[in-house]
């Protein structure tokens, strides 16, 4: 009806021939654009990258818009216009075959197409299939097979000319453009500045697979056209970043935030002694120079080396993966090297002096041992100590041969025998000793002040029992028409055992090598207990009558005391000593409780701060002791006995006692 009307209005025109004219260039109008839709192209799950699969979509929408050009009323939709199109939680996805032709109506769409990749043996498939969606019937459909992904893409190429003219020609109903290159277009898209920055900064970016001058390191700035663009950035020690990216507008900033593909080995080695005077830690790592602290690497196996002039070499094999951070800290070995030590006078004459190293004496020269790399090894000459300078060796022997300036006091062994001889003949003769031979005779003395009295910490595990006493079950009150016996009552203080701690300081003072006196300031934490059945009988005198009752006694006593030995220390050698004193013990707290059970009941009994603010005790021990460095640590056994009861009652008991203590002695 609407062309019949129309061509009966064009009869009444003058001017046939600009009627049909008129016809003609009214017909496009009367045309309705056509939308065309090409979906992302489907493939398994690992089968393709979604970079791939978005660029071999990006090819066909290509050929479908070369195809099918805008002048003939061809609108191809953009990824954005289908994805705007969906319906609320629909996806693209959802559906194949006929379905996207219910697809292709949801988002408007006149025709439909879409490219599905599948695995054919080790070659690479491609079905592709084109929908109108009015009818959802299918126009046109091709199929392919290649090895990879861009003999896929030269599939797509080659097919796609005669599978959208299909579409075309369904749409034409009879009439067809013939393109006479008369009109002109220009659908340029539009172009944006963009900022491109990257953490860390120094990465190469790639924009769509190329690289351009202006961009070849970031921060940077690049005219990109409007829409999704594929950025690749590269940094050496970094894994690439490959990510889209939609351009929008101008200035735009671009962070790519690459991450590392390397780890890291961070190596604080622990030295026993500061020796920075004698030289730093060396780090070597795969043969090549490190650092301490952190070393950045590429992961895999690395081998690392830690030296010190004074240290045994510490060598280690690591594992190292990405971004993983390994510590060394352990603890550097003090290295070992050989001496052998001779001393003389400059006659040559051989001398035998004391020699220390590190301060301990370690015997006399001529000198044979191991020796401490980095040692301060001396000698003492004419009393006074001489360092002497030996460069020591890892695991070799250094032969080294000291010459003193001897003087007049320095004797030997066979001038002090006969200084001494002297000395008592002048004595036995009344003669006037000389003051050269007295001085001569004297021992030669460290000439530096030495240290006669320390201060330490001490601590120690105690185990404490009772003694002399029955706790008066043996002589219980009664009256006199009746006798009492009972039995049991020594096994209430058998079964009694107690365990406690002490710490405190203490100090000593050196009087000799052999002898010193030693006093402690402690406090003392102790506890025991101790239960027994008991059977007490009861007689009547005059008729012989008697009757038993058990009972069951449990028996608990706590103590807080202040401690305080006085002791004397001999020392037979230099690790063993024994010793022995008086200890004054100050009860500051104590808590007693007794519960007794028998056929009428239970009964508890506590008393607090019944036992005597003072007890006296005697001590003796043996211990070992050592030298650490500038301070000592003693580790000693000792047995302490009670000399008076725990409170005025005569049945009240001694206690004795089980120290096993250690004190480390540093001021």
């Amino acid at each position: 009806m609407f062309f019949s009307h129309f061509i009966g209005r064009l009869v009444n025109l003058k001017n046939i021939n600009a009627s049909i004219i008129a016809v003609l260039l009214l017909l496009p109008s009367l045309l309705y654009a056509k939308y065309m839709a090409v979906l992302e192209t489907l493939s398994p799950k690992d089968l393709l990258t979604r970079q791939e699969r978005m660029y071999l979509t990006d090819i066909l929408r290509g050929e479908a818009v070369r195809v099918l050009p805008a002048e003939q009323n061809w609108t191809i939709m953009t990824r954005e216009n289908i994805n705007v199109m969906l319906p609320p939680g629909k996806s693209i996805e959802d559906c194949e075959g006929s379905c996207l032709a219910e697809t292709g109506k949801n988002i408007a769409a006149d025709y439909v197409a879409q490219a599905r990749i599948a695995q054919f043996g080790n070659s690479l498939t491609i079905t592709t299939e084109l929908y109108e969606t009015a009818s959802g019937k299918l126009v046109a459909s091709f199929v392919g097979k290649g090895e990879n992904v861009e003999e896929i893409e030269r599939i797509i190429k080659e097919q796609t000319s005669e599978f959208f003219k299909k579409a075309r020609n369904n749409s034409w109903n009879g009439y067809e453009y013939v393109n006479t290159n008369h009109s002109f277009s220009f659908q340029g898209l539009k172009k944006f500045i963009v900022n491109i920055q990257s953490t860390p900064v120094g990465a190469l970016p790639s924009f769509d697979g190329k690289v351009f001058p202006q961009c070849t390191k970031t921060p940077c700035k690049i005219q990109l056209e409007a829409g999704e663009h594929r950025i690749v950035a590269s940094k050496e020690r970094f894994d690439d970043l490959d990510t889209i990216v939609n351009v929008t507008e101008n200035e735009q900033t671009i962070n790519l935030s690459l991450i590392p593909n390397v780890g890291f080995i961070k190596i604080v080695p622990q030295m026993s002694i500061d020796f920075t005077s004698q030289g730093n830690v060396s780090v070597f790592i795969d043969g090549e120079k490190g650092s301490l602290g952190i070393n950045e690497l590429n992961s895999g196996y690395h081998s690392v080396r830690i030296t010190h002039s004074c240290y045994d070499p510490m060598e280690l094999n690591i594992a190292l993966q990405k971004r993983e951070t390994k510590i060394i800290s352990d603890s550097l070995k003090r290295g070992i090297g050989g001496l052998e030590l001779s001393v003389t006078k400059k006659n040559g004459e051989p001398l035998a002096v004391p020699v220390f190293i590190d301060g301990n004496a370690v015997g006399t020269t001529p000198f044979t041992g191991e020796v401490p790399l980095c040692a301060k090894i001396e000698i003492e000459n004419d009393g006074k100590r001489e360092e002497i300078s030996v460069a020591l060796k890892w695991h070799e022997v250094v032969q080294k041969n000291y010459e003193v300036n001897q003087s007049s006091s320095v004797v030997t062994k066979a001038d002090e025998t006969r200084q001494k001889a002297e000395i008592a003949y002048a004595e036995l003769e009344g003669k006037e000793i000389s003051t050269d031979i007295v001085k001569a005779s004297e021992p030669a003395t460290d000439s530096r002040v030495l240290k006669r009295i320390w201060g330490g910490v001490t601590a120690g595990l105690l185990y404490n029992d009772f003694y002399s006493t029955k706790f008066g079950l043996d002589n219980i009150k009664h009256d006199a028409a009746y006798s009492v016996s009972s039995d049991g009552a020594e096994d209430l203080l058998e079964n009694y055992w107690g365990v406690g701690f002490k710490v405190g300081m203490g100090l000593m003072f050196f009087q000799s090598q052999y002898f010193n006196l030693r006093g402690d300031l402690n406090l003392a934490f102790r506890q025991g207990t101790g239960e027994s059945n008991i059977a007490v009988t009861l007689t009547k005198k005059e008729s012989g009558k008697s009757k038993t009752s058990d009972m069951k006694i449990e028996y608990s006593v706590t103590q807080l005391n202040i401690d305080l030995p006085l002791l004397a220390r001999v020392s037979p050698t230099n690790t063993l000593y024994f010793e022995a004193g008086p200890m004054f013990s100050f009860n500051v707290y104590s808590k007693s409780k007794a519960k007794i059970t028998d056929v009428f009941g239970t009964e508890t009994y506590e008393d607090k701060g019944g036992l005597n603010v003072l007890e006296f005790d005697f001590v003796t021990g043996v211990g070992v002791t050592r030298n650490i460095g500038k301070s000592i640590l003693d580790f000693d056994l000792r047995f302490v006995l009670g000399l008076t009861r725990l409170s005025d009652s005569d049945v009240s008991p001694k206690t004795w006692q089980w120290q096993l203590n250690v004190t480390y002695w540093f001021l």
